[in-house]
């Protein structure tokens, strides 16, 4: 279990090592939780010993497949943690999206129907939406940058989901952004002349598009394939790992390059469930992710890397930086008009200081 818990904030870097779409693994996940509620083993708990109820029990969800590579480590995880605590502490797992999109499961963690989740910048930012300031558009476009103001605000912002009842576990990126289309996106005003698609809850998302002058489909992100299918969206802006690992990229022509702003992703707990458990439980879980952060980070983004090499072999590659004054305006639009609404303009201007001092 040493280093299983450091998987949990990659939400989306295993996804990339899945064969199937994300819907049929929904599907999958929904008939095993079905199975679960009716009394029949599901196909993880298929062998196991009647055991007494454990003493605490820790709802977590992700969007994550059953069958990925996350899917498959927090089954073990469940199975370590039951072992470690001598059968007092269970970890049940709702996979694929079962328990909903982000927002949905924000929801559910708020009202007491689940623990815990991993999260993109879109829920996270409806917990506590200063921590939107690290995916504010166009300020924050390299690994060294993110890593160096993580750093520096991660005890500002460690503080503000205390205060919001929020055990933050470990930080984690999901990949750089970029555009993704079944058409030619080169300039800004291109995105005019398509449908992008907007994640429902993102409010960086939706100032980035209305400062392109576009009109955004919002949607919640399980809906993305079929609207892509439909062609009610044919435009998403994700990550490599996103794109591959949910299939979309099956229903696209062309990729932008270079990469841009970071995919920002963190594992949290509420405080109050986290404080129920053994204190050393509590302890190994947050060791853990401290003592294996820098290895996982790492890893993941060489997994990102290898996305964007394997999606460039496939779709056309669009180099934007053509016209790099015209996306840094819009960048720059966006992240002002979100300044004073999301996060303070010192915050931003804090974090501009940061990069601009450095990178």
């Amino acid at each position: 279990m040493r280093t299983h818990l450091l998987f949990l904030p990659l939400i989306l870097f295993s996804l990339a090592i899945c064969g199937d779409s994300f819907r049929s693994q929904a599907s999958a996940e929904a008939d095993a939780k079905a199975e679960a509620e009716s009394g029949v083993k599901t196909e993880a708990e298929v062998g196991s010993k009647v055991e007494a109820k454990p003493a605490h029990q820790l709802r977590i969800a992700s969007l994550a497949p059953r069958q990925s590579g996350l899917g498959k480590t927090f089954l073990e995880l469940r199975k370590e943690l039951r072992e470690r605590s001598e059968g007092q502490v269970e970890l049940k797992m709702y996979l694929g999206g079962v328990a909903g999109d982000e927002m949905t499961v924000v929801r559910k963690m708020r009202v007491g129907q689940l623990d815990g989740a991993i999260l993109t910048s879109t829920g996270l930012g409806a917990l506590v939406p200063q921590v939107l300031v690290l995916q504010a558009p166009g300020l924050i476009t390299s690994y060294p940058a993110l890593d160096d103001v993580r750093n520096q605000l991660a005890p500002d912002l460690e503080a503000l989901f205390d205060k919001a009842g929020y055990a933050l576990i470990s930080w984690g990126d999901s990949g750089r952004i970029r555009i993704f289309s079944k058409h030619k996106i080169q300039h800004p005003s291109d995105l005019q002349n398509v449908r992008p698609w907007v994640w429902r809850g993102s409010p960086t998302m939706r100032a980035f598009i209305e400062a392109a002058g576009a009109n955004g489909v919002i949607m919640g992100l399980p809906e993305v394939f079929s609207a892509l299918q439909t062609g009610m969206v044919d435009t998403v802006i994700a990550s490599s790992i996103g794109v591959l690992g949910f299939q979309w990229h099956t229903k696209l022509k062309t990729m932008t390059k270079p990469g841009g702003g970071i995919v920002v992703g963190a594992y949290v707990i509420k405080k109050d469930r986290l404080a129920e458990l053994p204190q050393d439980i509590q302890d190994y879980i947050r060791q853990s992710a401290a003592d294996h952060a820098d290895e996982f980070r790492e890893g993941g983004r060489r997994l990102d890397k290898e996305a964007s090499e394997a999606l460039a072999s496939r779709l056309k590659t669009v180099n934007i930086w053509r016209n790099k004054d015209a996306w840094e305006a819009v960048q720059r639009e966006a992240r002002e008009a979100l300044a004073g609404r999301l996060y303070s303009k010192s915050l931003m201007v804090r974090v501009q200081e940061i990069v601009g001092k450095n990178y």
